[in-house]
């Protein structure tokens, strides 16, 4: 049942599966859950060696646009002669537009932008709205749609899209933000930021990611092993050097501990000439990537979940790690640092303890106290679990974004939504369905 009267979504993503990105797949199967019919459009095709069970439940639809000029040129070349003979005015226009907008050297870029969004518009159907992930390069595809066939899209902002490289202060996130019918942040530090940034009445709405409370059941039993988790992609912002050096710190106390590191990254070499350089090779193992049903059995047996995210030199920084989430649903203590955004999440010393960011010394204290003391990890998780319960499960949290996409019916089906048909130039479009 669709209660949108058939009203269908289409959501530009960057790549779809993506391990990393949990955040995405649950949004997508609890919106699929409410009655919401979807459409995804991927820009990339998924790389991932690993991909989460859940994936095969995706019930919508999944059209892989031209990754490149050259990979389907059938295809790139068929998008223009639609797009150009139904939108010849907005087409020349949008192009001009983007040739002069573009940095040096960085034009191609925008033009395979350009084609991808072409794509979109001749295989889009009866879509009449866009929803973008980022508000990087799937919200400007969305745009690229937007000023050539009128099709109307909202925006999910997330971390890096809008903090790296300073990009709360870019005239074209800007007009992003300004052109689109909403804009949902993950936390409400961010949508604060992005407030401010654009400096201007900005319909934001922060929306929370929200996790499958029936996936990441409250364990029955505290584990008796000194196991310290740790969870997320090995990059700078995870502050894994700062985790690894309280590990060394813990074992020259002499203390009795193990450490799983799962994830995977561009700084997995440096993760682990580090341990080797700290002589923590007995201590710390690093797993890799791991699905989530994978993860759940890890989360059931870790004493202690610790995440020491910074903000790393590019700006880059979490906001809210679905991670954190995950563990404090389970039952396990965390131990993570004051950065905004996580302190909507975690509450010193009531739902978890808090260290400074790029504080090894305050980290590994945190953990030697969380060891020792079975009653604060079990305390702590009780209230942790409560808050999950109350403001991150998925089934409420999406439906505050469902009702805001089932907002953006028009009246009228648009032009833009109308099926683009030109027989002498029909290809079926690239989708896997499940």
């Amino acid at each position: 049942m669709n209660p949108a009267g058939g009203l269908r979504i289409g959501y530009v993503l960057k790549m779809f599966p993506r391990l990393s990105e949990t955040f995405i797949l649950n949004e997508i199967l609890e919106l699929e859950r409410q009655g919401v019919s979807l459409h995804i459009f991927s820009l990339k095709r998924p790389v991932d060696a690993v991909s989460h069970p859940q994936v095969k439940s995706v019930r919508s639809p999944i059209t892989y646009l031209p990754e490149e000029l050259h990979h389907e040129p059938i295809r790139v070349l068929q998008g223009q002669m639609v797009v150009l003979l139904k939108h010849r005015r907005e087409y020349w226009h949008t192009l001009r537009h983007l040739f002069r907008g573009s940095r040096r050297g960085a034009f191609r870029s925008s033009l395979l932008r350009f084609c991808q969004a072409c794509c979109l518009i001749r295989e889009m159907g009866d879509i009449r709205h866009l929803h973008a992930h980022y508000a990087n390069i799937p919200a400007k595809v969305a745009l690229i749609a937007h000023r050539i066939a009128g099709v109307a899209y909202s925006i999910t902002t997330h971390a890096k899209d809008v903090f790296q490289g300073n990009q709360l202060t870019s005239p074209k996130l800007h007009e992003r933000m300004r052109r689109a019918r909403f804009v949902v942040a993950n936390s409400r530090f961010s949508a604060a930021c992005l407030r401010a940034a654009v400096n201007e009445e900005l319909a934001v709405h922060p929306i929370y990611n929200g996790i499958d409370l029936n996936a990441f059941p409250r364990r029955n039993t505290e584990p008796v092993e000194p196991l310290i988790l740790s969870v997320g992609r090995l990059v700078e912002k995870k502050g894994f050097a700062d985790f690894i050096e309280a590990c060394r710190l813990l074992k020259e106390k002499g203390l009795n501990f193990r450490c799983e590191i799962v994830g995977t990254g561009r700084l997995a070499g440096a993760v682990k000439e580090q341990i080797r350089n700290c002589g923590v090779q007995q201590h710390i193992r690093m797993v890799g990537p791991l699905p989530q049903q994978e993860l759940r059995a890890l989360l059931e047996r870790a004493m202690i979940f610790a995440l020491a995210c910074i903000e790393a030199p590019d700006g880059d920084r979490d906001i809210l790690p679905n991670v954190l989430k995950e563990a404090m649903a389970v039952g396990v203590a965390v131990v993570t640092t004051h950065l905004d955004g996580i302190e909507e999440l975690v509450e010193h010393g009531r739902t978890g303890l808090l260290v400074a960011p790029g504080d090894p010394n305050g980290l590994a204290a945190s953990i030697e106290l969380l060891l020792g003391d079975r009653q604060l990890r079990e305390s702590l998780a009780a209230r942790a679990r409560t808050v999950i319960e109350q403001r991150f499960d998925r089934r409420s949290n999406f439906a505050q974004l469902r009702e805001l996409l089932l907002g953006t019916a028009p009246a009228e089906p648009s032009k833009a939504g109308q099926t683009m048909e030109m027989k002498n130039l029909r290809e079926p479009a690239t989708e896997v369905n499940r």
